[in-house]
């Protein structure tokens, strides 16, 4: 017989709490998936110890109440409903994100926690968050208990069977505590795909650095100067330009110790495209903004430099000048505590304008998953630990 958790009326209870997993909500009404009702299984390797959580459900972009009829989690067996003001059923209206009532939970480093969502009756989703790595997250569909691949219920994945689809959940919290640390990732598809964070979070578990937490802030055709423009841009899922989301996206999620920037690469391809074209002066001021801001709230600042794409669809041999004279900045600045030389991690030694061919996801542009490992081996985990003075 499966143990049930008690639950904890938090109504008076003020404590602060932190984000120790979370991503970006992105922007798919202009790629509606219709679903039946369904039940979502996510799988989460965690670590951190705790004895109690809470979820942030998320329906920031929808059209429809998205409504789940039970929500459950499991770690080691013992299995807890989750609640949201003590109702197990949870009705998340267009735009809105709730946070659960904590839950108590017995988790340690290492862990699995596993996250079901049933949803109520079928809904127009129009949001919701992506990996494509499977390294720590993992997610399964079922619809009348028949497991179900996504490409066959989400229009997102259809077009692009290496991603993994995740609706209604976005962050899980614990309490705030002296012993935790976090480090957000913020940046664009190369940050959202997971290879490159999840890479780390790996190195994390596995050279024994509890309790600290590596959080996803990419997006996926994200700007550093510019959001989506709906001149020549089809998705509006690209979102705002990263000046305007980078202090929501990072700060909102509790304590943050150190970000890692990895952006620009899209500002690099579109320098020249739709109705405002901008500089590389005016790219590098706006990557001096994110130390900026971070600094401001405490945090350290560190920067990758921008990763080679010559054999992508985008690349011209203009555009690679400027990739150069950014990254002479990047490797010259001093905004930042300090940067990562990505560039130099996965180049191919023959043609540095290229990826390395064991780090190349097949486009010339984005990584493949080596190519995550690769990435997170050059970042310096003490470096990010240290506190601002």
């Amino acid at each position: 017989m499966k143990k049930t958790a008690r639950f904890m009326n938090d109504s008076s209870n003020h404590k602060s709490w932190e984000s120790i997993w979370s991503y970006c909500q992105l922007d798919y009404r202009s790629w509606p998936s219709t679903v039946i009702p369904d039940h979502q299984k996510i799988k989460v390797k965690m670590n951190h110890d705790t004895q109690e959580i809470r979820l942030r459900f998320s329906n920031e972009y929808g059209r429809q109440p998205l409504r789940f009829e039970q929500v459950t989690i499991n770690v080691n067996g013992k299995l807890a409903k989750v609640t949201v003001n003590q109702s197990t059923e949870i009705d998340i209206l267009p735009g809105a994100n709730l946070i659960s009532d904590p839950v108590q939970v017995t988790m340690s480093v290492g862990d699995v926690l596993i996250i079901d969502t049933y949803t109520m009756e079928s809904v127009e989703l129009t949001g919701g968050i992506v990996t494509y790595s499977k390294l720590i997250t993992q997610v399964t569909n079922y619809q009348l208990e028949e497991q179900i691949e996504q490409k066959d219920l989400f229009r997102m994945v259809a077009e692009n069977n290496r991603m993994q689809y995740i609706y209604g959940i976005s962050e899980i919290q614990i309490p705030q505590s002296k012993g935790n640390s976090s480090i957000v990732f913020f940046g664009d598809s190369l940050v959202q795909q997971g290879y490159i964070v999840d890479g780390l979070k790996l190195r994390v578990l596995e050279r024994n650095y509890p309790n600290l937490a590596v959080l996803n802030a990419g997006i996926g055709g994200s700007r550093v100067l510019k959001g989506t423009d709906r001149n020549f841009d089809d998705y509006q899922r690209h979102g705002t330009s990263g000046l305007e989301r980078f202090e929501k996206d990072i700060y909102s999620r509790g304590q943050v110790d150190s970000v890692i920037v990895l952006h620009g690469i899209n500002d690099l391809i579109t320098l020249e495209k739709g109705s405002e074209k901008v500089t590389i002066y005016q790219l590098i001021q706006g990557l001096g903004q994110y130390a900026e801001i971070a600094h401001s709230h405490g945090s350290l600042c560190y920067i990758g430099t921008l990763m080679p794409f010559g054999e992508s669809i985008f690349y011209e041999d203009k555009l690679e000048e400027y990739r150069q004279e950014v990254n002479n900045w990047i490797r010259n600045n001093n905004y930042y505590d300090g940067y990562f030389d990505f560039d130099l991690a996965v180049a191919s030694k023959q043609h540095p304008s290229r990826l390395n061919s064991e780090c190349d996801n097949g486009d010339g542009l984005h990584l493949s998953e080596e190519g995550g490992r690769v990435v997170a081996e050059t970042i310096s985990i003490p470096q990010l630990q240290k506190k601002m003075i």
